[in-house]
């Protein structure tokens, strides 16, 4: 990592407490946490992409004021990797213990972040002198949307019960998996699909199955066994228990 005048050569557990200390330094724990009737909302903004040279990078900033006009504050790092999953996973973690709720996620094409939230009975109690906290992860090329989808799923996946609180969340993650889905299943080769298919369990596969038509699926059954004696007698047995209004 560079060394300059905004930078420090810090390692992965060095830069969690560095946010922690910067919201802090802006935010002090007090008791009670909330002292105005103004709505504190600090913003933390990790930017990935690479240096000139090819080399990986993560900047991280801080934006702080309210709902309507945030500002940069003098705090700034630059790694020259990107931020690892264990990392944001402790922050995330971390920002529970004093927002035990993810009120909002936001999805966009070069970008996603997560608002945090205290509910009102924390209002009295000890704690971050802050409304708000954000989380923002953004990219300013389309070339690391992978890396920054990355860590996305694995955000999606960890707190998947923090998230499923919020009908945003829901809304969000099931549009994100139906388009994640349609994404995989379009790029997959007839082979792939086999192989796929062939690890399901039996009972995915049956569900899989009564999604087709039964007309489909009848017609479907009896030309794929029509030249299996086992087969076909097994569907003709089975046909003879149909109820009698058939």
């Amino acid at each position: 990592m560079k060394k300059g005048v905004n930078n420090m050569t810090i390692n992965h557990d060095e830069i969690l407490n560095k946010i922690k200390n910067e919201i802090y330094k802006i935010h002090p724990v007090t008791n009670p946490r909330k002292n105005n009737e103004i709505k504190s909302v600090m913003e933390i903004y990790f930017t990935i992409g690479e240096t000139y040279d090819n080399i990986p990078i993560t900047t991280i900033k801080f934006l702080d004021g309210d709902e309507y006009s945030k500002s940069s504050t003098p705090a700034f790092y630059k790694l020259d990797e990107y931020i690892n999953l264990e990392i944001v996973n402790k922050l995330i973690s971390y920002l529970l213990v004093e927002y035990p709720y993810i009120n909002d996620l936001s999805i966009s094409s070069m970008s996603f972040s997560l608002s945090f939230i205290y509910p009102f009975e924390m209002e009295n109690k000890e704690g971050i002198s802050c409304d708000k906290i954000i989380l923002k992860f953004n990219t300013r090329s389309y070339e690391f949307i992978p890396i920054l989808n990355n860590y996305l799923i694995n955000i999606l996946l960890t707190f998947t019960n923090e998230l499923s609180q919020t009908q945003t969340f829901q809304d969000e993650y099931s549009e994100y998996c139906n388009h994640l889905q349609k994404s995989i299943l379009d790029s997959l080769s007839e082979k792939e699909i086999e192989q796929m298919i062939k690890i399901l369990p039996n009972e995915i596969k049956r569900k899989l199955l009564k999604t087709l038509s039964s007309q489909y699926f009848s017609q479907f059954y009896q030309d794929y066994y029509h030249n299996d004696e086992v087969n076909s007698k097994k569907l003709i047995k089975s046909e003879k228990k149909l109820p009698s209004k058939f």
